[in-house]
């Protein structure tokens, strides 16, 4: 599931193979990848394409090898710079050669005499504000900088007029560290200059293309994500992300969430969720308003539809905001999107919109993590026995921040989503469902999609059928298996359209899924050895979604051993398609577009059937296994 040039190149390449094309040239030369003009920073690349059955292919006058359909699939070297590669294919005496230029982008150590520093790798590149600098950790006031020169030399920074603080030589020629700005420093615009002295003792200086600005005291604001920006209930969209201040994935936000604006990166908001703990948020997905953001007390913990009920809905009274919010634009109540067959755990805030995640840390516990709280709310009482809910602990793990910790009473979960609901802050678990042993799969509600489609090609296969069209009949294949045993299997497409990423989340929330699998088809980047890299490979974020990957993986290895065991499952992926909550939600890659064997196996109809039998296969084991763990 490669992101890289090939995936656009199939198309104009299939142009080069037309029928016209090839009567003017026999035989004809299919190159999947790379693409021409191609630049590649290792000292091999992957080639791959095909020739007519039969025909030879020597590139730079060298036999290369070409299986009997015409497929070759080559980890080929290079030399450093550029390089035209000649491939010529010869069948019957008659020969066609194509030209392809790559270039081997090679970045070496720089001399260590005399002094240099390269004037591109100097960082920051981009500004840095800070609007409450005496609030702040020293970790908060840390600007990174960064530099490649000569090795072996003594590196610092400065900013404006400030000391000078070291750098480190991380590896030879690359120096990284921070500098540290004071609480009370008051900066405009000042300039960052990195210095290194070398082994002649000589010293460069070269600036920074970002600057810094510090204003203690300036006036708070707030930072409240724009309605409609946020797409879906459960799908926990990259493109609405907070990070941490080194880049990692922190939190997903929800319409309305508000937080304090303490600074600026670039085109990115610093806002402080707790004392010492900031996160970035793209600035243009949120509005900036002066205010500060008091703490809030929140009311009584509740527990919404335990068995029995309704003993266990009794609300211990809830408590008044230590302040009044700033008023901010109405947000409208979503729906659950797990229907009514839920526990639903509810926090009055009074309507704030206080930051805040949620996780599945293992198979039987769900973690909700709130900043900005003035004090934890007590524990809620569970009077009686549920299976799904065994209990719920309240913790404070650090200032400004309260844990809310439900251990399950299953292994398996079903979907659970994080919203707002009028005043309140509703986390919904999904109920298992009813299953019959007998038929495991009825009234299932089971969502498919096929990877890619329309103008997204997927991986360019090198036998002229690109990802998107071989994961689509393998994939309408396996909705009739299981619809034959009684499965509802919704398509995100059944021909050949283009969808965006989160269309295809939207759809399982929409029609309430019991499980989405996305089907894909694998290939590697650039820099990685093809050969000996095989099989499938099964892809999810939250535990939840581990059996049914684990069911489908074995059915995958039991049903095809020809494609080879591949690398198994790939839990905690940071994937748009596996992070969706609302569901177990899965990516299958059902082999490697870079093996030879795996894409014949792919492109075959026989193939096809075998992978289509196999997804439906661990969907059906999957369920079966569940119908089975409940029987007395």
């Amino acid at each position: 599931m490669r992101r890289s040039p090939r995936r656009a190149f199939a198309l104009a390449l299939a142009l080069l193979n037309s029928p016209a094309c090839a009567a003017l040239a026999t035989p004809d030369l299919f190159i999947a990848y790379p693409p021409p003009g191609h630049r590649v920073a290792f000292d091999h690349v992957l080639l791959e394409g095909s020739v007519p059955a039969g025909a030879t292919l020597r590139i730079d006058g060298r036999a290369a090898e070409v299986g009997p359909d015409g497929l070759f699939i080559l980890w080929w070297p290079l030399r450093v710079g550029t390089q035209d590669l000649q491939l010529t294919a010869a069948l019957r005496g008659q020969t066609v050669t194509r030209t392809l230029r790559v270039t081997r982008v090679a970045r070496g150590v720089l001399p260590a005499t005399p002094t240099v520093i390269d004037p591109a790798s100097v960082q920051p590149a981009q500004h840095h504000a800070l609007w409450d600098p005496a609030g702040d950790s020293d970790a908060e006031r840390t600007v990174p900088v960064a530099l490649r020169g000569s090795p072996g030399g003594r590196a610092s920074v400065r900013v404006g007029a400030g000391p000078a603080q070291a750098l480190r030589e991380v590896a030879p020629g690359e120096y990284r560290g921070g500098y540290v700005l004071s609480p009370a420093a008051a900066l405009a615009d000042a300039p960052v200059t990195v210095s290194l002295t070398g082994r002649d003792g000589r010293t460069v200086s070269r600036p920074a293309p970002g600057r810094v600005s510090s204003v203690p005291g300036a006036s708070p604001q707030l930072a409240v994500q724009r309605p409609g920006t946020v797409p879906g209930l459960a799908l926990n969209a990259a493109t609405t992300l907070l990070t941490t201040l080194s880049g990692e994935p922190l939190l997903f936000p929800r319409d309305g969430m508000t937080f304090r604006a303490v600074g600026r990166v670039g085109d990115d908001l610093r806002v402080r969720l707790a004392p010492g703990q900031s996160a970035l948020v793209a600035a243009a997905q949120v509005e900036l308003r002066p205010g500060a953001l008091p703490p809030v007390l929140a009311g009584g913990l509740r527990v919404e539809g335990l068995a029995p009920a309704p003993a266990a809905t009794a609300a211990v009274p809830a408590l008044p905001l230590a302040a009044a919010l700033p008023a901010l634009p109405p947000v409208a109540a979503p729906t659950s999107p797990t229907g009514t067959g839920e526990v639903r755990l509810r926090l009055p805030l009074g309507g704030a919109r206080v930051p805040f995640t949620v996780a599945q840390s293992g198979p039987g516990q769900l973690v909700l993590t709130l900043y900005g709280l003035a004090a934890p709310p007590p524990a809620p009482p569970l009077p009686g026995a549920d299976p799904l809910l065994a209990g719920v602990e309240v913790s404070a793990p650090a200032p400004g921040v309260t844990r809310l910790t439900l251990s399950l009473g299953a292994a398996q979960l079903w979907g659970f989503a994080a919203n707002y609901e009028g005043d309140d802050l509703v986390l919904s678990v999904r109920r298992p469902p009813v299953l019959d042993p007998a038929r495991p799969l009825a009234g299932r509600v089971i969502v498919l999609d096929p990877g890619h489609g329309g103008t997204q090609q997927g991986g360019a296969g090198a036998l002229r059928v690109p990802e998107k069209d071989l994961v689509l009949p393998v994939t309408l294949r396996a909705a009739e298996l299981l619809r034959a045993q009684g499965a509802d299997v919704r398509l995100t497409r059944e021909g050949d359209v283009t969808l965006g990423l989160y269309e295809r989340g939207l759809l399982a929330e929409a029609v309430g899924a019991d499980l989405l699998v996305s089907v894909h088809a694998n290939a590697l980047p650039d820099g990685r050895d093809p050969r000996r890299i095989r099989g499938p490979e099964v892809f999810f974020t939250h535990p939840q979604a581990q059996a049914p990957a684990g069911a489908i993986l074995a059915a995958l290895r039991r049903t095809l051993p020809d494609l080879g065991p591949g690398a198994g499952l790939k839990p905690g992926a940071n994937l748009a398609l596996t992070r969706p909550s609302a569901q177990p939600s899965l990516l299958v890659e059902l082999g490697y577009l870079t093996d030879p064997d795996n894409l014949r196996l792919l492109t075959s109809p026989a193939g096809q059937e075998r992978l289509a039998g196999a997804i439906a296969a661990g969907v059906a084991d999957f369920y079966a296994a569940q119908a089975r763990s409940r029987q007395p």
